[in-house]
């Protein structure tokens, strides 16, 4: 045989197995259990409690709108819970327009609500603070947004039932 056949085999038999080496056996001999949350299990648990007990709602788009989500400058459609103690009333609402799991979480200050996004895992992401008679604005005293929204999630938690 040639030179150039040898090289042609050659390089044919590598082209065939390398694919091979890219194969894994780690799903041919059992696995390992996949846990049963995404990001936090107290947020799993409060998407299955949205879905299970809250209400569908629509929610006006502007105060969603500047903490990026957006439906064409439609409402927004939510799964949405309220509860009320001596404090006052507090709602937390599932989007999922963006095709994941986020939370929205509000309250009335007087005439201002204030709402915070947040994902399952409880991080805030914006928050937003919209007079009754003015245009929403976003917060930027982080240590106010932090406080109010530590305060509603821990509230959230108190009201949310167990498993």
């Amino acid at each position: 045989m040639t030179h150039s056949v040898l090289a042609r085999r050659a390089f044919l038999g590598a082209a065939l197995t390398l694919p091979l080496g890219a194969c894994t056996t780690s799903g041919l001999f059992g696995s390992t259990p996949k846990p049963r949350y995404t990001l936090s299990p107290q947020g799993d648990r409060m998407v299955w409690w949205l879905q299970t007990a809250g209400v569908d709602n629509m929610m006006a788009p502007e105060a969603l709108a500047l903490m990026g989500i957006t439906n064409e400058g439609r409402d927004i459609p939510v799964r949405q819970l309220a509860r009320e103690d001596e404090t006052g009333r507090y709602v937390v609402s599932l989007v999922n327009i963006r095709k994941v799991h986020e939370l929205v979480f509000h309250r009335r200050q007087g005439d201002v609500l204030i709402l915070h996004l947040s994902d399952t895992k409880f991080e805030r992401m914006a928050s937003v603070r919209y007079p009754r008679t003015g245009k929403p604005t976003l917060i930027t005293d982080r240590a106010f947004a932090e406080s109010d929204f530590r305060q509603q999630v821990a509230f959230w938690f108190r009201a949310m039932p167990p498993r």
